[in-house]
């Protein structure tokens, strides 16, 4: 598995945000975050935890709120806003 962290200079390209109810799998290397999973929903996210034994590691849900706040603010996934 390919790893970096989310503060690297390499810069991921985002094609696409993750949509209500997904759940990120964030994890800390250091004073930086890295994302090392994406899950449909909270129940996968542990599963997935459990099969990798990845560990300190925090589960955030993306919520309606954050989509509307992305949407009022400009941001679109894969085109300049």
């Amino acid at each position: 598995m390919r790893s970096r962290s989310v503060n690297s200079g390499l810069g991921p390209e985002i094609v696409e945000r993750p949509g209500i109810g997904i759940v990120r799998v964030v994890g800390q290397i250091g004073d930086d975050n890295e994302l090392p999973h994406l899950a449909e929903s909270r129940e996968a996210a542990e599963l997935w935890l459990a099969k990798t034994g990845y560990r300190n590691v925090r589960l955030e849900e993306v919520t309606a709120d954050e989509v509307g706040a992305d949407v009022a603010k400009g941001r679109v996934a894969g085109r300049a806003a």
